[in-house]
């Protein structure tokens, strides 16, 4: 058992997910520390730190990096930052400087490697070239639909396989909490920039259950959904059908994901899912004849069993079927998934395979064409690594831009939603999370709905 002792500190949550990123969660403790070393503090494997006793958290930081760095002979390439945003106090600095001097500072400041000050440097040029308005000044909508065909091994979504007759009940209590919430913001003058309805898969619903949904939200909030960015997954290949994606179009809406994730069959089967590379296949052919304008495609780099000519393949299709906008994520195995329940420590494994599937990833994208526009990290990624975004200039997701930003209120509605309420002149938020069971979400459904009342007004 490791012991760090954080001089000057009182609060030592920064430096325990700094040092997880380097040891088992079970194998340290971080400790916060005011006054001097003392003896009885220091033995094997009990390390001091800042010693000097600086008031500079990321001072500090640098000095425990590079400890733990001595310790294990890691250097991950992210440095000191381990939050969730990375392009947030990039952004933050280059509306201070320029974009050349962030990347520079971001190096100095947290360490980050070359190769990762260079992504957020890129993003930031989209973003600050492509990116426009005032985030405050209009709203999200995100809309939760709980359920899918299968339940693959790494999802720690609220993601349910449940019977027809539970998707009727939950569509209708859920119409209900969009009636009352979209009367509430017009009431309240919240217009909306963006819509995504995800999950979950939503076209496990029927085509009549997606047209009274769209139809409910329209009429609730009052806008017609071809006059704004209006997105709805569907993922799953195995639920695409021409009729729901007719609909989809009759009623304006021009974004789809079609998330395949792998493009081979022998992964696709060991994740638990229950199609093959060919239903992707056709799911494209269908939504390319509907006339859908924007196409987004997730792919998982670390999946279980793959090298990284599976994932150049897998890349390497979905551009070639044209998708506008494709997401490279880095599997995290979070609590709640078949892959944590089977090994714990999943996502300590294969580091540099996904590393280099990420850097393959950023070649083939930007010689495509594609430019890097959105960017986030999430706990027990393998070698805490990223997800990223990737568009055909000006093709890129606002809702996925502002999600990230944390400064636009996000009204979440269904169940697993987390809204957020954004308060501008104190930089804000207030989030307000549905419960993630959509049995629970149905008995609970007053207790909802008086909720929005307190935030939503």
């Amino acid at each position: 058992m490791y012991r760090f002792y954080i001089n000057k500190t009182d609060d030592d949550y920064h430096f325990m997910e700094l040092a997880r990123v380097f040891l088992p969660d079970d194998s340290f403790e971080t400790i916060s520390y005011s006054g001097n070393p003392v003896a009885h503090l220091i033995g094997d494997n009990s390390y001091f730190v800042n010693e000097k006793g600086s008031n500079d958290r990321e001072e500090i930081k640098r000095e425990f990096y590079g400890l733990l760095s001595q310790i294990t002979g890691m250097a991950p390439p992210w440095g000191t930052l381990t939050g969730v945003r990375p392009l947030k106090p990039a952004l933050e600095l280059c509306r201070e400087t320029s974009v050349g001097s962030m990347k520079k500072t971001v190096m100095e400041k947290y360490l980050l490697s070359e190769p990762k000050a260079s992504l957020l440097a890129d993003i930031a040029d989209y973003q600050l070239s492509y990116v426009g308005g005032i985030p405050w000044e209009k709203a999200s909508l995100y809309i939760g639909i709980p359920f899918c065909p299968t339940r693959c091994a790494y999802c720690s979504f609220a993601s349910n396989v449940a019977p027809a007759e539970e998707h009727a009940l939950y569509l209708a209590n859920l119409l209900r909490e969009v009636s009352y919430t979209g009367r509430l913001a017009k009431e309240n003058g919240t217009d909306l920039e963006s819509i995504y309805i995800g999950g979950g898969t939503p076209t496990t619903l029927s085509s009549g259950q997606l047209e009274e949904l769209i139809d409910g939200v329209a009429s609730a909030f009052g806008i017609d959904p071809a006059s704004l960015e209006f997105t709805v997954e569907a993922g799953r290949p195995d639920t695409i059908t021409k009729e729901k994606l007719d609909t989809l179009r009759k009623l304006g809406i021009c974004r789809i994901s079609i998330n395949p994730q792998s493009m081979k069959d022998d992964t696709l089967r060991l994740i638990g899912r229950d199609h093959s590379a060919d239903d992707i296949r056709e799911g494209f052919r269908i939504a390319r004849e509907t006339g859908f304008e924007v196409i987004n495609a997730d792919l998982i780099a670390g999946l279980p069993e793959e090298n990284l000519k599976d994932f150049e393949s897998s890349l390497g299709e979905m551009i070639d079927l044209g998708a506008e906008n494709i997401t490279v994520h880095t599997l995290s195995v979070k609590r709640g998934s078949r892959l944590r329940e089977n090994d714990p420590a999943y996502f300590r494994h294969n580091a540099e395979t996904v590393s280099a599937m990420l850097d393959l990833s950023r070649d083939m994208l930007r010689s495509s064409g594609y430019r890097p526009y959105y960017i986030y990290r999430q706990k027990h990624q393998i070698g805490a690594l990223e997800n990223v975004g990737w568009c055909l200039p000006g093709k890129h997701s606002i809702y996925n831009i502002r999600i990230m930003e944390d400064k636009q209120t996000v009204i979440g509605l269904g169940a697993g939603a987390v809204g957020k309420v954004y308060h501008p002149a104190e930089d804000r938020l207030e989030r307000i999370a549905n419960v993630s069971n959509y049995r629970i979400y149905s008995e609970r459904f007053d207790d909802i709905i008086s909720r929005k009342n307190e935030y939503y007004k």
